[in-house]
């Protein structure tokens, strides 16, 4: 037992070890065995960087020290023409990072660790030219990524670039266009589609199926789903309150679940459900109001990942096509827009920030509903002889 322990520690030792060997972190593990962190406190007259230095027994302990350090900075930092990459990197983690979600955080930490210091590495900015900055979006096509995943990280440097400029460090990167990419169209399920996957739940009611039927009538984003309470639903009102949403986020070198606030403040919501949902739910419902809706055996929350699992089985089983876990989300919003509900309370039952969203995504489902209804229109008027008939038409002399 005792070397099962000893091996555990060793392996979690080198995992981090391993982990902060990654660039960008400026955190290393020193000979004598505690962790360094390294972090710009200020310049000198002449633009040269003066370090700070944390130290600590472990890794979390010295990075959070080096965040609390990064916090505590004068607003003001004055950086010069030689400003580095990395230094404006941890000049925009510094302003942003406190008003930024965790899981935000994280990610724009990972793309930029996978995607923009390999590339650019450790170049002084005013090198960072507007051609220079287009080939490196050129180059990530060309390895396999997606056109939306890189303008995805452009987006990001051009954040990191501008907050350099705004010290008063420019560079011409910042007027590289970025990638631009064909939007696709949103998947959704077919009516036939969705009737043999409610039959197929309703013959094998489970908790992974009554949360497919939730999403399928409320349009929930997947980690709203799997963060929802029993508490949350209102069975009475006939409405569920969205509060919090479960994140998976990468943490040394592993990932970990956090429990936060929905995406946007439009996503704490009320959605109104039918009554048949309110009926099955309340059948479900056990006596702890208070617990998840989705659990694990452990009574834990049930994570997206794992969702998205038992959903893909779920498909499979009821013999439909696989589409991802947003479909029924997109599923959702089209069904509402063909019975026609107003954009804006779309907007609000799916939590968009603001309607352009709503109509950006769903642009496509929109313009058939009208052309739907301009249709009608038109039938409408001529089985009723409405309108410019040949015999109201005048010919119009001009003098």
């Amino acid at each position: 037992m005792m070397d099962d322990k000893k091996g555990v520690r060793r392996q979690k030792s080198r995992q981090e070890e391993y982990e902060m060997a990654r660039r960008g972190e400026n955190i290393y593990k020193r000979g004598d065995g505690r962790w360094e962190g390294r972090y710009i406190r200020g310049r000198t007259p002449e633009g040269r960087a003066q370090y700070g230095y944390v130290y600590a027994a472990t890794y979390s302990a010295c990075r959070e020290k080096r965040r609390q350090c990064l916090r505590e900075l004068p607003r003001e930092i004055t950086p010069s023409n030689n400003m580095t990459l990395p230094e404006a990197v941890d000049l925009f983690f510094a302003e942003r990072e406190r008003k930024l979600k965790e899981s935000t955080v994280s990610r724009y930490r990972y793309v930029v660790r996978q995607y923009i210091q390999p590339q650019l590495g450790a170049a002084p900015l005013y090198t960072l030219t507007e051609q220079r900055v287009a080939d490196f979006y050129r180059k990530l096509q060309e390895q396999g990524l997606s056109a939306k995943s890189t303008r995805d990280v452009g987006v990001l440097l051009r954040a990191i670039l501008r907050k350099a400029s705004k010290h008063g460090c420019f560079c011409t990167g910042l007027n590289a266009e970025l990638p631009v990419y064909k939007k696709r169209q949103v998947e959704i399920f077919t009516e036939p589609e969705i009737l043999r996957l409610v039959h197929h739940i309703m013959d094998e009611p489970d908790l992974t199926g009554l949360g497919v039927l939730l999403t399928l009538n409320s349009g929930l984003r997947l980690g709203e789903l799997c963060a929802l309470r029993w508490s949350d639903i209102d069975l009475h009102a006939g409405f569920l309150r969205v509060e919090r949403e479960v994140q998976r986020i990468y943490e040394k070198g592993c990932t970990r679940l956090i429990m936060q606030p929905p995406k946007s403040e439009s996503s704490l919501r009320r959605i109104p459900l039918p009554t048949d949902i309110l009926s099955l739910l309340a059948a479900h419902r056990p006596e702890n109001a208070g617990s998840f809706c989705l659990l694990t055996s452990s009574g834990d929350p049930l994570e997206p990942r794992t969702m998205q699992n038992r959903y893909r089985s779920l498909l499979k089983r009821a013999g439909v096509p696989y589409r991802n876990f947003h479909a029924l989300r997109h599923t959702f919003a089209t069904r509402c827009i063909e019975s026609g509900v107003p954009p804006k309370v779309l907007q609000k039952i799916l939590g968009h920030k603001d309607i352009s969203v709503t109509m950006n995504v769903y642009c496509d489902v929109f313009e058939k509903f009208e052309a739907a209804h301009l249709n009608a229109v038109d039938k409408y008027m001529k089985l009723n002889n409405i309108g410019l008939g040949k015999s109201e038409t005048k010919t119009v002399k001009v003098a």
